[in-house]
């Protein structure tokens, strides 16, 4: 691992009242005349600590400066008791190597209150008289949506009336399995040749897109709109096993890396995500002993 890709942590601000908010900052940096490193990141859950809470994850985004490149994970998070609580040093993986980011202290304050001032009760409740008007201003939309509905009924109805009836068997097609419809579409994808033809970005795009949506309806949830750390976070509980999270994680990174840091893999590391994404499917797929592989 390179001197320059030693992992760094850092607060916005160490010290914050409660129910405040600070921005938690952990950032890999490289020179911009060198390849970026490949970083695997820490899976972050909904708290950091028992005392401190993650309010949102921003995900990794790469800022260059001058002859600098870093990636930053912007991490939201507050605290609800008062005291010294201690962030945890982070552990991720650079170009296959496990380095720390040094531990940080936050100072969690309480709301100061004037004791020499009294104790003031609460006002009372002032009710406004509520009109006719205000009952038709708050229901005209239920009352316009009756109207429609009922006359679309009395329009189906006429409708019905007027039409000869026919009798029409629509036939019955069968439904391919989810993995075979995903594994089709991952040879569409092979048949295009996008990485062959200058557009690997597109071909990463299009595998870990193909990839999400089999994730999402195999196992319910909302990986389309999910970071990848959060998506991996989502699966821990998921029938997914370990092997299989970090096959996921590592064909997903490997996308973000091409998508938003403009990495260039190698010709290997392009076929790689493709068969990797179909070797995912079959492993994960959730179909009876005599449905179709393939």
């Amino acid at each position: 691992m390179h001197a320059q890709s030693v992992p760094e942590a850092k607060l916005d601000k160490d010290q914050i009242l409660i129910g405040q908010q600070a921005h938690l900052s952990i950032t890999v940096s490289s020179a911009a005349d060198t390849r970026m490193p490949t970083v695997i990141w820490p899976t972050i859950a909904d708290t950091i600590t028992g005392k401190i809470d993650v309010v949102k994850d921003g995900g990794v985004d790469t800022v260059t400066a001058s002859e600098q490149v870093t990636q930053v994970r912007t991490i939201t998070i507050t605290a609800w008791d008062s005291g010294y609580w201690a962030v945890p040093p982070f552990k991720l993986v650079i170009d296959g190597d496990t380095a720390e980011t040094p531990a940080l202290l936050l100072s969690v304050n309480t709301v100061p209150v004037d004791t020499t001032q009294a104790i003031k009760d609460i006002k009372e409740i002032y009710e406004v008289p509520y009109r006719w008007q205000d009952w038709l201003r708050d229901n005209w939309p239920w009352l316009a949506g009756t109207a429609a509905v009922a006359a679309a009924i009395i329009g189906v109805i006429i409708w019905l009336r007027r039409r000869k009836p026919k009798t029409r068997v629509e036939p019955v097609l069968p439904v391919k399995p989810l993995h075979v419809r995903v594994l089709e579409a991952l040879d569409e994808v092979e048949r295009r040749k996008l990485w062959q033809q200058g557009q690997v970005k597109e071909h990463h795009s299009a595998v870990t897109d193909i990839l999400r949506g089999y994730i999402e309806e195999r196992y319910q949830v909302p990986a389309l709109e999910s970071t990848t750390d959060d998506l991996l976070g989502i699966l821990r509980t998921s029938s997914m096993t370990t092997s299989q999270r970090e096959q996921l994680a590592n064909l997903l990174r490997m996308a973000d890396m091409v998508k938003f840091a403009k990495w260039t893999p190698l010709p290997a590391e392009n076929e790689h995500v493709l068969a990797g994404a179909i070797k995912l499917v079959h492993q994960t797929a959730d179909t009876p002993a005599d449905a179709p592989k393939s």
